[in-house]
């Protein structure tokens, strides 16, 4: 038990210290004015590209930041949790894959800022993992964040976002949903093996099975096996015939 809560702990170390960077840019931006909304992502402008990285750390208001907390400590304390030494590799792809997508396929004369593209590539990248490894637990996870988000799947839709009047960057969930799923596929030999009791059941799937060439075999009763046990220890029936003596052994009597 303390070890499990150790690892959980453990896992949300680094999660923790990404939503505090985020919550403290957001906090002297709106404090001292320093309007860090110029340093976002501006589509398909040289200059805009350093958004890339500084994107995920800007946030427009507190409802903004608040949606994009909980789900990166939760997904990923997950990623942590599950995937260990490949966590900063998955979350680096999505990051960056995510940026540049959107700096090729956004608005001109835009600027992009927030974490959602992040978000939705953990969450993605977590469902596609559990699904195409067989792994229940894994997708159960990223299931119960797309139920608890339930705007992560509209979020998707330009023309929802158009009828809602929302000011969200659709490009960007695009983004990271798609840099999610294709290194799910990419990572599909890393990361964690099914737990033991799952394995176990597949296992006991397989054991339960009786060969079917087995099962129309009828079961001797106690009088055949008796009957062939005698059959085997009967001796052999020996037949005597007599032959006079200077007799021809194969010549036929004659018939009388």
């Amino acid at each position: 038990m303390l070890r499990l809560i150790s690892s959980l702990i453990e896992s949300l170390t680094y999660p923790l210290l990404l939503v505090l960077v985020m919550w403290l840019s957001f906090f002297f931006n709106l404090n001292y004015g320093w309007e860090l909304e110029q340093f976002g992502l501006q589509p398909h402008v040289m200059a805009g590209l350093s958004g890339v990285f500084f994107m995920p750390l800007l946030h427009e208001n507190l409802e903004h930041l608040f949606s994009n907390t909980l789900p990166i400590l939760v997904a990923g304390g997950f990623l942590f949790y599950y995937f260990k030494q490949w966590t900063w590799l998955i979350i680096s792809g999505i990051w960056i894959g995510s940026g540049i997508f959107l700096w090729f396929v956004g608005q001109q004369g835009t600027i992009h800022i927030g974490a959602s593209g992040l978000v939705y590539g953990l969450v993605f990248f977590l469902l596609v993992s559990g699904v195409i490894r067989g792994h229940r637990q894994l997708a159960a996870v990223a299931l119960l964040m797309v139920f608890l988000y339930g705007g992560l799947l509209w979020g998707l839709f330009p023309e929802y976002i158009r009828i809602m009047n929302q000011n969200i960057s659709w490009e960007g969930h695009l983004g990271g949903t798609l840099m999610g799923v294709i290194l799910s596929i990419v990572l599909y030999k890393v990361g964690p093996e099914k737990p033991e009791e799952e394995l176990q059941e597949e296992t006991d799937e397989v054991t339960d099975e009786f060969p079917y060439w087995m099962e129309d075999i009828p079961e001797k009763t106690d009088v055949e096996e008796e009957e062939t046990k005698k059959e085997k220890n009967e001796e052999p029936t020996i037949i005597y015939r007599y032959v006079p003596k200077n007799a021809n052994p194969w010549e036929k009597d004659d018939p009388v």
